[in-house]
């Protein structure tokens, strides 16, 4: 990473982490971020990021003693000072009057490597040009519409003020579109271009999306981050049942998904690493999934009660192809000992009987009080394309062996202590007027 891109993110990462000085009272707001920096950005960048750097916000606030939480008290202003220091640099003499109320960041389109400019209205203009003294190299800043313009190359300054003449971001429709779609208050807002691409790239068509924007803003309890996606061309068709209503009371983590069109080839393309595609044999697999399934685990001892159940087509065929599966893997999942059934029209992949059988009777996890308190408080609609419910508090102890098995490394020490400090995350997806919404919601505890 280049120096000063190194510094900046760094700088972003710290206005991220909420390092404020102050406390707020109150439900947490944010900046609209109007992202105003788009009208000097070329109309054909790759990326653009807009972030609230108002270390008073009360939404930085909340993050901040979110990130407390997680670092026993430690806020992330000693670590960043830690990594400046070694360039004679602190954050609140060097950094922080360099960085405005909302930093931009472009990332142009080259030959080579991808160029990254940087837009502020910093709050003392001779900081921000000690700030790019000290970490050398080609890096300058120059007055452009308004806005202290940094970046490494002329080239790079020219295309910025070529932009105003009409042909900026801002200018294009596609952009305006994509970012008017996660309007709001926000931490952060942020916006790719599925279809840029540099000179020496040579993306398939269609194996992209036309755009994707997503943005960050967390209010007095919980972190959400919200993404709008439009495929290239219409998104698949959503296929088979929803089966989530099957999955027993108690358990700690459900996923539920609808089998898509194209499932199938989008799975055999993903690159997973070898280990990982070892114990995951996408391809196999892929046919299984189309019909759509529900994935859970329920804390029941030292073994949870682990099930899996799909909807495929042909569910005898299917039956064949996953006890191929469960064979091949041998040893690899440890104790855990996979069978795999047909129950009436559903394969039924379990880690034992108990498992299996309570998918088919008994009470359920969609009228558990928690369940229904996390969807409401997350604002979940009632049609999902898929849906992710996770007790992180309840999977805790689970999580490092999964991670342990998959990678086949123990699992950093810090993990098991993060995750004591995060409490219920959901996860959903839906579709309308041919784009696809994501979203993710964590409360923590």
């Amino acid at each position: 990473m280049r120096p000063f891109l190194a510094a900046a993110l760094a700088a972003l990462a710290l206005v991220v982490s909420g390092c404020g000085s102050s406390s707020v009272n109150g439900t947490a707001h944010g900046a609209t971020l109007d992202g105003d920096a788009a009208k000097l950005v070329p109309s054909n960048a790759v990326a653009f990021v807009s972030v609230d750097s108002d270390l008073n916000s009360s939404q930085w606030q909340r993050v901040d003693t979110l990130v407390k939480s997680f670092t026993n008290g430690m806020s992330l202003i000693d670590e960043l000072n830690s990594k400046l220091k070694p360039k004679g640099l602190t954050w609140k003499d060097d950094v922080a009057p360099a960085v405005g109320s909302e930093v931009d960041v472009a990332i142009l389109p080259s030959a080579a490597t991808p160029e990254v400019v940087a837009f502020t209205h910093p709050g003392d203009e001779s900081k921000l040009s000690a700030l790019v003294a000290k970490l050398g190299k080609n890096y300058s800043v120059q007055q452009i519409g308004g806005w202290s313009v940094v970046a490494d190359s002329q080239d790079s300054f020219n295309a910025v003020r070529s932009a105003q003449s009409g042909q900026s971001l801002a200018d294009n429709s596609t952009f305006t579109t994509a970012w008017s779609s996660v309007a709001g208050d926000s931490l952060a807002r942020a916006y790719v271009n599925g279809a840029a691409k540099t000179e020496n790239q040579t993306a398939a068509e269609g194996s992209h999306p036309d755009w994707i924007a997503a943005r960050v803003n967390a209010d007095a309890s919980t972190l959400r981050v919200d993404a709008v996606v439009k495929p290239h061309g219409a998104p698949p068709a959503v296929t088979g049942d929803w089966l989530l209503g099957d999955v027993p009371s108690g358990a700690a983590l459900a996923v539920a998904f609808h089998g898509m069109s194209d499932l199938s080839a989008k799975l055999s393309s993903l690159q997973l690493p070898k280990g990982l595609a070892q114990t995951l044999p996408l391809k196999q697999l892929g046919p299984l999934l189309a019909g759509g399934g529900v994935v859970y685990l329920r804390p029941n001892g030292l073994l949870p009660d682990i099930a899996v159940e799909l909807a495929p087509k042909d569910p005898r065929t299917a039956l064949a192809t996953v006890q191929t599966v469960i064979k091949g893997l041998g040893t690899k999942l440890g104790p855990l000992q996979l069978t795999a059934k047909v129950a009436g029209n559903k394969l039924v992949i379990a880690d034992s009987p108990a498992a299996a059988a309570a998918l088919r009777g008994g009470s359920k996890l969609v009228d558990d009080a928690a369940y229904k308190d996390a969807l409401s408080k997350a604002g979940v609609p009632a049609q999902t394309s898929f849906l992710v419910y996770a007790d992180v508090s309840q999977l805790a102890p689970f999580i490092p062996i999964v991670v342990q098995a998959v990678t086949g490394k123990a699992p950093d020490p810090a993990l098991a202590a993060n995750l004591a400090h995060v409490g219920t995350v959901v996860a959903w997806g839906t579709r309308s007027g041919g784009r696809v919404q994501l979203h993710a919601w964590l409360q923590p505890r």
